[in-house]
């Protein structure tokens, strides 16, 4: 179990290196990081795409992600909605990555596919 923004976990650097490079590659393929999803003002040392992309699932994503061989699949199960901008973000990575993500929220079940697609069809 991670939560938002947690540092606890022992490959916690490596998560949040991982968060990094998948940053950068989205911003390469035309990816905005919407502020329009905050629920707080930035604190000092922060910025717009450190507090979005230290929320939980994608945490346990990044996670997942550094793991060898890399999974083709990778389920999350949270207990709250999917934001916004985890939702888009997440299609990216599936997209990115390659792979299949399964996030099962408060409200469905999102599954993104690899062409960066939501089964959801952006109904969430």
């Amino acid at each position: 179990q991670l939560k938002a923004h947690d540092h606890s976990h022992p490959q916690s650097t490596e998560i949040n290196a991982k968060i990094d490079r998948l940053k950068a590659k989205a911003i390469e393929n035309g990816f905005i990081f919407d502020s329009s999803w905050m629920t707080r003002s930035l604190n000092e040392n922060e910025t717009i795409e450190s507090v979005l992309c230290g929320h939980s699932e994608l945490l346990v994503i990044a996670l997942n992600l550094i793991q060898e061989p890399a999974p083709k699949f990778i389920q999350v199960v949270k207990n709250l909605r999917v934001c916004g901008h985890c939702h888009e973000f997440t299609k990216v990575i599936a997209k990115i990555e390659q792979c299949d993500i399964v996030v099962r929220d408060a409200n469905r079940i999102h599954h993104f596919y690899p062409n960066g697609q939501c089964s959801c069809q952006d109904h969430f």
